[in-house]
């Protein structure tokens, strides 16, 4: 069973969907910056484990000190996610030389 809510502390990638989880109908990705003076980097992509390629949906989106993103049907987060598909994966951090981890919540509606 696929897990749809996340807690990202670290900055370390995360898998949030794993490829065969079948969650096809996505309607809507959010992120939550939970912290209170620090800006998070968000990369959020599809990762092909057969061929070892990402495919970035987000590149280095900053997201402010406790803001909060929405992707949405308009943003094309459609994508193939069974066992011959991709699994969604994700990286934070503080965008620095040397990073930090920044709390950011990921919630993924369908």
């Amino acid at each position: 069973m696929a897990t749809l809510q996340h807690n990202i502390t670290s900055i370390t990638t995360t898998e949030l969907l794993a490829k065969g989880d079948n969650v096809s109908n996505i309607k809507a990705i959010t992120f939550s910056n939970q912290h209170a003076s620090t800006t998070a980097k968000i990369d959020l992509f599809l990762y092909d484990v057969v061929n070892n390629k990402s495919f970035y949906i987000l590149k280095k989106i900053k997201l402010p000190k406790e803001a909060t993103l929405v992707l949405g049907p308009e943003d094309n987060i459609v994508f193939d996610n069974s066992v011959n598909g991709f699994s969604l994966r994700a990286k934070i951090d503080d965008g620095a030389g040397s990073p930090s981890a920044v709390p950011v919540d990921i919630i993924i509606n369908r």
